[in-house]
């Protein structure tokens, strides 16, 4: 049925919520502070908020990399942190700690044999890359889109239209998985281009009224679904 599949990256093939962690504990350590559970909470809520300002356009990635810390700073009463600097090192340890979840490069590479396979991200340029190369991830993958290399995201048309000029002689549009953990980015924007959508949705509910066409609950999921 399928010919291409479009993996996201973060939370999809590579364990993002850990590796966000680990590096946030890591770079308030390097700069002389302790990193507290509700710290951590709290750059989650406003990480998340910034990068939903990002895919719907109201900030520039440039925007993106400072603003998640100084809207942090200022609910943690931090003054004495460089929102940039604390950026900069944030970045420069999730490519040090970012990880796959476990067996994915084997999936990759059983899957190689039988699709085009390419990675479609929203992650910044100075992250994607290196931590792919870092992983020995490249090797698999057709094409490798990052949306901060190519000014627009995900969930835009634009995004998707791009990817599937990624690679030479695309399949029909029929013929291509989209396969994401994010409803917004991954799947409504997938649904919007007109392709098959499967949503990794590591255990949670669908509280929305986005309807993917396929649902799995752990990356390895893929592989039954595809047989099927």
């Amino acid at each position: 049925m399928f010919k291409w599949l479009l993996f996201d990256a973060d939370n999809t093939l590579l364990d993002f919520s850990k590796a966000s962690k680990d590096s946030l504990w890591l770079t308030f350590e390097q700069f002389g502070r302790d990193c507290t559970d509700e710290i951590y909470t709290i750059y989650k809520n406003v990480n998340a908020e910034v990068w939903a300002d990002f895919e719907q356009r109201k900030i520039t990635a440039e925007d993106l990399r400072p603003k998640r810390f100084e809207l942090l700073f200022e609910k943690i009463e931090e003054t004495g942190l460089s929102p940039l600097e604390f950026s900069v090192r944030y970045l420069e340890n999730i490519v040090q700690t970012s990880e796959t979840y476990e067996g994915v490069p084997e999936l990759l590479q059983e899957l190689k044999s039988k699709y085009k396979i390419s990675i479609v991200t929203n992650g910044l340029k100075e992250v994607q890359r290196p931590r792919l190369e870092r992983l020995d991830l490249m090797k698999h993958f057709d094409s490798v889109v990052v949306s901060d290399e190519i000014g627009v995201a995900k969930p835009h048309i634009d995004y998707f239209q791009h990817v599937y000029q990624s690679i030479p002689q695309p399949p029909q549009k029929e013929e291509i998985l989209i396969v994401g953990d994010n409803l917004a980015s991954d799947i409504q924007g997938g649904i919007n281009f007109g392709i098959q959508t499967c949503w990794l949705n590591h255990g949670k509910q669908n509280e929305t009224e986005i309807r993917p066409h396929f649902e799995i609950d752990h990356i390895h999921g893929i592989s039954d679904l595809l047989k099927s």
